[in-house]
């Protein structure tokens, strides 16, 4: 029953119909009120033909406003759907997804209305996906971006290997260059003592002085619990660092973050950090042994140090073998310190050099000649006693203090005081006449400058 009276309705059919049905109920008032007034006024006899009365009149009249209230009422029930849609559908033009239009008809309102909800629905899932591709495309951002940070860091960390740095620049740099790539992170660098009996804390970033001050471990004790007590960090991971195939070091990250996990890419990245160290490591020991095996100073092409106390010990043997003299002469430069201050690093080399031609100019070719340290050069003298290297020291000094202000074109003339001794009369090692000359020029710089003592 109720189907049929609601297929009888109106509620089932279309704007069409209805618009039709309201132009049609709103166009028979005017002729109804036409009628009432054709018999009122122009022909009122007419009255009296029909038989129409005041009761009868009335009638019509609220017949007339019957049928306007209901013209109104379906013009209504069509125009208020269309305005409440289009107020939620510019609701939803400016960007509230969630929102719906909550009209439901079975006319072509109630049509549009399940289309546009369909439409918001389709617009706010294509938003929803809009959101998790932007979520993932700046994580692949932040990605590209650490790894670019990361390349950079070896690069630089590569260019000051090569370019021969101090090692504790080099460790300070990686340190502080994971520190930056891994979101500012906790980092240890530990590395094995001279002793290789333990590890001792050597770089650290972001954290505290007091836990990281005088951190020294057993091999034992290298494990990410006993780490993390003693850093106060929740997560720890570490690589070890390697050189020469050992073990000597560990590179450590960490952080306090709730539930979190170490990535293969950054276990991979701190391997990476890792194989730099060892490569600085294993570089510095390189270059320190090269510089053990060199025998040449780089400035004034002469023997070093190490060289001229080898050689020394090698004369002074030869010489109790066949009970032979050999000398030693220490050359020290006067107020170089105070030269250097003056005139500066380029002129005090040229002065170096000067003063190395005029030694190697005074000796003969058994004789050798090296600088010890800054101020500081050598003569060994073999075949020569006490007298003898006395005289070539003494032939040295007035050179210098002849020749070399002119060959550096100073003002100031520059001298050298110099300390002799022989073997055996004053050792029978290289220390011990290097010991005796270094001795004898000390006592004789408050005496006065510019000479030879014995």
């Amino acid at each position: 029953m109720l189907k049929l009276l609601k297929e009888l309705s109106m509620v089932p059919k279309g704007l069409r119909y209805k618009t039709m049905i309201a132009f049609s109920l709103m166009s028979l008032i005017p002729i109804l009120v036409c009628a009432w007034v054709v018999m009122i006024y122009i022909v009122p006899n007419i009255n009296l033909f029909f038989g129409l009365t005041l009761g009868n009149i009335s009638f019509i009249l609220f017949t007339c406003i019957v049928i306007s209230i209901l013209g109104l009422y379906v013009t209504k029930e069509m125009i208020d759907p269309v305005i409440k849609m289009a107020e939620e559908a510019r609701i939803i033009a400016e960007g509230d997804t969630t929102k719906s239009i909550n009209i439901i008809r079975e006319d072509e309102v109630g049509d549009l209305s399940r289309s546009l909800n369909i439409m918001t629905q389709q617009i706010k899932e294509n938003m929803e996906e809009l959101k998790g591709y932007e979520e993932r495309t700046k994580l692949i951002n932040l990605d590209i971006n650490k790894k670019v940070l990361a390349l950079s860091g070896l690069l630089q960390i590569g260019n000051l290997i090569s370019s021969s740095k101090e090692l504790h620049s080099i460790l300070s740099f990686i340190t502080q260059k994971v520190s930056d790539i891994e979101n500012n992170f906790a980092v240890l660098l530990i590395l094995a003592d001279e002793s290789l009996k333990g590890y001792t804390a050597a770089y650290s970033c972001n954290i505290e002085e007091n836990k990281v001050f005088g951190l020294i471990l057993k091999q034992s004790e290298l494990s990410s619990d006993i780490l993390a007590g003693k850093l106060g960090l929740e997560n720890i991971a570490g690589m070890p660092v390697t050189s020469a195939g050992k073990l000597c070091g560990m590179l450590i990250v960490g952080n306090n973050e709730k539930d979190f996990i170490f990535t293969d890419d950054e276990k991979e990245l701190l391997k990476v950090f890792a194989k730099q160290i060892s490569i600085a490591l294993e570089n510095d020991i390189l270059a320190r042994k090269s510089k053990e095996l060199a025998i040449k100073d780089e400035v004034t092409c002469l023997y070093n140090y190490n060289y001229m106390k080898t050689r020394l010990d090698e004369e002074i043997k030869r010489a109790l073998v066949y009970q032979r003299p050999c000398g030693y002469l220490l050359v020290d430069i006067d107020d170089f310190k105070n030269f250097y201050k003056t005139y500066g690093e380029e002129k005090s080399e040229a002065f170096l050099k000067a003063l190395g031609t005029i030694l190697q100019s005074s000796v003969i070719e058994i004789d050798k000649v090296g600088r010890l340290r800054d101020d500081k050069f050598a003569v060994i003298l073999p075949e020569k006693n006490k007298r003898q290297s006395t005289h070539i020291a003494e032939e040295i000094r007035k050179k210098i203090e002849e020749e070399i202000w002119k060959r550096v074109k100073s003002d100031n003339k520059l001298t050298v005081s110099i300390g002799v001794s022989e073997n055996p009369i004053d050792g029978s090692t290289a220390d011990e006449l290097m010991e005796k000359a270094e001795r004898l020029v000390r006592s004789t710089k408050p005496l006065g400058k510019n000479r030879v003592v014995v």
